[in-house]
Parts: C-alpha cells; sequence; structure tokens
C-alpha cells in the first residue's frame, strides 16, 4: 500500500471531527457577527446623539458670539435650528417606544432654547444689553444646561443597557453553547485521532527511524554509508533520492575543492589589482601633462588614448576591488525618490548624446527605506549605464517607483528600470548577475554582480526580465522597516 493510501486511511477517520468542527465554526461566527452588527447600530445611534449635542451646544453658543459683538451670529441661528432639527429627526427615527419619552424632553428644551434665544436679541437689539446677558445667563448656563445634562445622563445609561450590556450576554450565551460543543468535539476528536495515530505510525514509524539514522551519519560526513531502502512506498522513494543525493554530494566534493582554488585566485587577483592602481595614475598623470606640453594634433591625439585607456583599466580595477573587498554596510533611512535621482545625476549629458528619452513615473506616496545611499546609488547607476549601452543608437528609459507588499505580509518599494534596447537572449538571462560573465569585449562582468549584492545586503530583490527585440527591465524591490511612520507624500514626477 503507498503512503497516499495509508495516510488517507488514516485522517478520513479524523474528518468527522474537523467537519463538526467547521460547522460549529461557522454557525458560531455567524452569531457573533449578528451580535456585532446589532451592537454596531445601536453605538452609531449613540453617536447620532452625540450629534445632536453638538448642534444644540452650537445654537447657545450662536447666542453668545451675538452678545460679544458679532452681528452675522444672528444670522446663523436659523441654520442651527435646521441642523438640530435634521440630527432630532434622524436619532427619533431608531428609538424604541419606551424611549420617545427622551426624544420629547430633549426636544423641549431645544424649544427653550429658540425662546431663550428669541428673548436675547429682542433686548440686545433695543439696546438692553446686560438684560440680555443676564437672561442668557439665567436661561442657559443656570436652567437649560443642567436640564439637558439630566436627560443627557439617562438617554446613555438606557444606550449603555441596550448596546454594550446587551452584547455582552449574547456573546456569554454564544461562547457557553461553544465551549459545550467544543468538549464534545474534543472527546470524540481524542478517541478517533488515536486511533488514526496508531493505523499511520505502525507502517511509517520504522522506515522514518531508519532514513533518519542514515541522514545523521551521512550530516556527520560519511558520504560513503550505504542507504538500504526496502519499502515499496513515498518514504522509500525518498530515500532512493536520497542516496542520489549523497552520491551527488560526493561528486561535489571535488568541486568544491577547485571551487576554493577559483577562490583564492580571486583574491590573489585583487591584490594584483590593488598593486596595480598606483603605477596607472602615476602613467596617467604623465600623460596628462605631456598632453598639455605637446603642440602636435597626433601626439595629443595618442596621450589622450593613453589617459581613455588608463581611465577604463582603473575602472575594471575599481570593479575588481569593490566585489573582492567590500566597505561596511552603513544604511540610512532614505527618499526613493532622491537615490534614483542622485544615481541619474550623471547621465544628462549621455542621455542627450545617445538620443535615448527618459520617462520617470513615481508614485504618489512612497515610504522610506533603510539602505547605504552610496551602494545603492551605485548598484542604480550600474543598471542604468548597462540599460544605455544597451541603446547606442537611442531609445526609451522608463524608471518607476511604487510602494508594494513582499513575502509574509511585509512591505516595500519597488524600483523598476526599463529600456527599449535589443534584450537579452534567455539561454544567457539567469547568468548575467554572475561575476565576471560579460558581452562586451571592453567590460568587467561585475556591474551586475555589485548591483544585486548591494541591493541584497538591504534586504531586497534584483530581478530581470527581457525579451530580446523588445527590452529589458530591472525590478528591485526593497523593503520598508519594520514600525515606520506613515509613508511620505513625493513630489510630483517629471517625465
Amino acid at each position: 500500500m503507498s503512503l497516499q493510501r495509508k495516510l488517507l486511511l488514516g485522517f478520513s477517520v479524523m474528518v468527522l471531527p474537523t467537519l463538526l468542527v467547521g460547522v460549529q465554526a461557522i454557525r458560531t461566527n455567524a452569531l457573533e457577527g449578528g451580535t456585532l452588527e446589532g451592537l454596531r447600530q445601536r453605538l452609531a445611534h449613540s453617536r447620532t446623539y452625540a450629534d445632536v449635542e453638538d448642534a444644540m451646544f452650537n445654537q447657545t453658543q450662536v447666542v453668545w458670539r451675538y452678545l460679544s459683538g458679532d452681528p452675522a451670529a444672528k444670522q446663523e441661528f436659523p441654520l442651527t435650528e435646521q441642523v438640530v432639527d435634521y440630527w432630532l429627526d434622524r436619532w427619533t427615527a431608531g428609538l424604541p417606544p419606551d424611549a420617545l419619552k427622551f426624544a420629547d424632553g430633549v426636544r423641549s428644551i431645544e424649544g427653550d432654547i429658540r425662546a431663550v434665544a428669541a428673548r436675547v436679541f429682542t433686548l440686545y437689539d433695543s439696546g438692553q444689553r446686560e438684560a440680555a446677558y443676564v437672561t442668557a445667563r439665567h436661561e442657559f448656563v443656570e436652567r437649560l444646561q443642567p436640564a439637558l445634562a439630566a436627560v443627557n445622563r439617562e438617554i446613555y445609561r438606557q444606550a449603555r443597557e441596550l448596546s454594550v450590556q446587551r452584547a455582552v450576554a449574547e456573546m456569554q450565551a454564544i461562547v457557553e453553547a461553544q465551549r459545550r460543543v467544543l468538549w464534545s468535539i474534543i472527546v470524540l476528536a481524542l478517541v478517533v485521532g488515536l486511533i488514526a495515530s496508531w493505523l499511520v505510525s505502525r507502517s511509517l514509524a520504522r522506515p522514518i527511524s531508519e532514513l533518519g539514522r542514515a541522514m545523521a551519519v551521512v550530516g556527520a560526513g560519511d558520504l560513503d554509508y550505504a542507504i538500504e531502502s526496502r519499502s515499496r512506498d513515498e518514504i522509500g522513494d525518498l530515500a532512493r533520492a536520497f542516496a542520489r543525493m549523497t552520491e551527488k554530494l560526493r561528486q561535489s566534493r571535488a568541486q568544491l575543492v577547485q571551487s576554493e582554488k577559483l577562490a583564492s585566485i580571486g583574491q590573489m587577483a585583487a591584490a594584483v589589482a590593488h598593486g596595480l592602481r598606483n603605477p596607472l595614475a602615476s602613467l596617467r598623470a604623465a600623460a596628462q601633462l605631456a598632453q598639455h606640453r605637446v603642440e602636435a594634433p597626433a601626439a595629443r591625439e595618442q596621450l589622450g588614448a593613453i589617459v581613455e585607456q588608463v581611465d577604463r583599466l582603473d575602472l575594471r580595477i575599481a570593479h575588481l576591488l569593490t566585489f573582492s573587498r567590500p566597505a561596511p554596510f552603513r544604511p540610512l533611512r532614505e527618499s526613493v525618490r532622491a537615490l534614483v535621482e542622485g544615481a541619474l545625476s550623471g547621465f544628462s549629458e549621455l542621455l542627450r548624446q545617445r538620443r535615448v528619452e527618459l520617462s520617470m513615473n513615481h508614485a504618489a506616496v512612497l515610504p522610506e527605506i533603510r539602505v547605504d545611499p552610496m551602494r545603492l546609488e551605485q548598484a542604480l547607476t550600474e543598471i542604468v549605464s548597462n540599460a544605455l549601452d544597451a541603446m547606442p543608437d537611442g531609445g526609451r528609459l522608463e524608471i518607476a517607483t511604487r510602494p508594494e507588499g513582499g513575502e509574509v505580509g511585509a512591505n516595500g518599494v519597488v524600483i523598476e528600470i526599463g529600456d527599449s534596447g535589443g534584450g537579452i537572449p534567455p539561454e544567457i538571462l539567469p547568468t548575467v548577475c554572475e561575476p565576471f560573465f560579460t558581452t562586451r569585449p571592453e567590460g568587467t562582468g561585475l556591474g551586475l554582480a555589485i548591483a544585486k549584492r548591494y541591493v541584497e545586503e538591504a534586504g531586497g530583490r534584483l530581478e530581470i526580465a527581457s525579451a530580446v527585440g523588445r527590452g529589458t527591465t530591472v525590478r528591485i524591490w526593497l523593503p520598508v522597516p519594520s514600525g515606520d511612520a506613515a509613508p511620505v507624500p513625493a513630489a510630483p514626477s517629471l517625465a
């Protein structure tokens, strides 16, 4: 019998408890949803009454503003009456019958506020300003506000009883019923689980134990250990696959020795390259000095060629040293737009000479990222330089930035750099980021390798998509620091 059938036989016995748990969870979720929806509606009704309070308070404030010398306040009072009526109608529309007495009390107080306001306006307009102020203080502060506060206490007390206490009682009943059902399911699952576990473990424990011992021996370094598989199910297939993997490990051991030799050669090459920089600098300085003193155009042209070749050799040496001995990683919080524009600042003249159209599209809101700004700018510079090299006769360079989520819910920012060049053949696309791989005679093969290393050091990913004849797009995803503040709006994008 195959492992799949054994597992199906064992776990099929456990379907019933799982099904019961699912049905109970759905039922409980529906009941809780109904309770929470009722609570939400009742709380919304309480918030509506809070709007009634605010509107009535604004009525009294309009009167006090008029008494303080604001003549426009009197014209605002009819508008406050309309606002109070609007919120009162909305509030009373959802009241239960036993709470309509509170609505009558609030309407009575609101009517008194209107009557007092009319009296105060009349007294103030007739020149009796002191009497108007005394009337307003006596009626609003000493009589109507305490009366409204008493009504408010009763309204909010009843709202608490109708909303929170009722919701708590309903939730307690749901929890109690769920507890009884779950205890029953637990007992059933325990019995069924014991039976299923015995059926499964009897045919799985022994071969898995043997395979575990073999893995321990091979993990300790004994790649010559013989791995036998007597099982004919998937575990046997796994054991045979592990035996094949062990054989490949044995073969790769010799390759690893060769790789270590190559690594030593790389270190030696870096040391030699470092030793060549000073002589090259002296050669360049001498060529430049001679270029200023020689009058013959042909000689000046040859000296200029020497300077150009020395610069090219120095760039290759810089790439080699950067790849073999990277500087310490020093992350800082940086703006994505500033980093992109900083990397593009040195390409303005080259864009014009190559007749390349630049298109930039930044999202309106971009969070800051935590990177080493010098390294990320160098990575972007390498990518843009490769894009321009792919368009020697002109084209279009498109750069876009936007926020985007990553794996396991992580937030990040995406930078996409696309060109309209000839594209990369699919057979060499997987190797373009490997060190020392290049298709250009003058290239070092380290530009994209360095860019990928710097992006991955910052916790990001670098991906390349290309189609022959349609161009290449390099996609960089960089994470946003956890617990970061809200995203910072970016300035308008310039194309």
